[in-house]
């Protein structure tokens, strides 16, 4: 029997990309999966290509740059599955712009995604894991491997500053958060994957531009799924996947 089957996980932006190829992982494999997204229509468009599957999709409309969206989501969350125990964070934006002629506003957007609406929905689903007594939940970060050098823009891929300030802070929240929870003795772990070059949306046009090797969504997923069947005194921190011949 799968380790993962009937528990229930909370993927965010879960409409395209890493986030909807877990959801697929994550539903084969019989879990009771909430995708969070933008796109409503979307989300129940997977879930209905997921209907059959041992598990199920729950969508559910949120937009993490809004305080009052994250909060709705989390009541629901409450009021029909009373918590998750697997939490993956893998909404995130790369928005266009440098650090000379790129304007507040981006940075901002691109923060309040990538950081701050990551740590309101951590935040949240802790107190419910507290809530409801779960001690051996999982977190997963979604990072990026630029957030691993010194240099990030030092790369074979469009990373932008705003982007690359975003994977960086979230590498420390990460660390921090990990750091917390063991202090606290608790057995919930905090898993930061950092992928490199991905085919999705936001890299689509630039790879027909610049064509190279890239990972698939699934190959993500895939690692992700690694780290989250080990052995419950084990934990993986940090686990890098690129494309090979990647350079940065």
């Amino acid at each position: 029997m799968n380790p993962l089957s009937n528990k229930i996980a909370l993927v965010t932006d879960a409409c395209a990309g890493i986030g909807k190829a877990i959801v697929q992982e994550l539903v084969s494999k019989g879990l009771k999966v909430i995708g969070l997204g933008r796109d409503l229509n979307k989300l129940k468009m997977l879930a209905e290509e997921l209907k059959g599957k041992p598990g199920k999709l729950y969508p559910l409309q949120c937009d993490l740059s809004i305080q009052n969206e994250i909060e709705g989501a989390l009541e629901w969350i409450e009021k029909n599955l009373g918590s998750v125990e697997i939490l993956i964070n893998s909404a995130g934006i790369n928005v266009d712009s440098s650090s000379i002629n790129g304007g507040v506003d981006e940075l901002k957007k691109t923060l309040d995604i990538n950081v701050l609406g990551l740590t309101c929905i951590t935040k949240g689903i802790l107190q419910l894991m507290k809530n409801k007594g779960i001690d051996n939940g999982c977190i997963v970060n979604i990072n990026d491997v630029c957030a691993t050098k010194n240099l990030p823009l030092a790369s074979d891929r469009p990373i932008s500053p705003a982007y690359a300030c975003s994977k960086n802070a979230l590498t420390a929240l990460t660390e921090c958060l990990r750091l917390e929870l063991a202090q606290n003795e608790s057995n919930i772990k905090v898993i930061n994957i950092c992928p490199g070059l991905v085919e999705s949306e936001i890299t689509q046009q630039w790879l027909k531009e610049n064509p190279r090797l890239a990972l698939k969504p699934k190959d993500v997923a895939d690692a992700i799924l690694y780290s989250l069947q080990t052995p419950e005194n084990v934990l993986i921190k940090d686990l890098i996947i690129t494309p090979i011949r990647e350079i940065i």
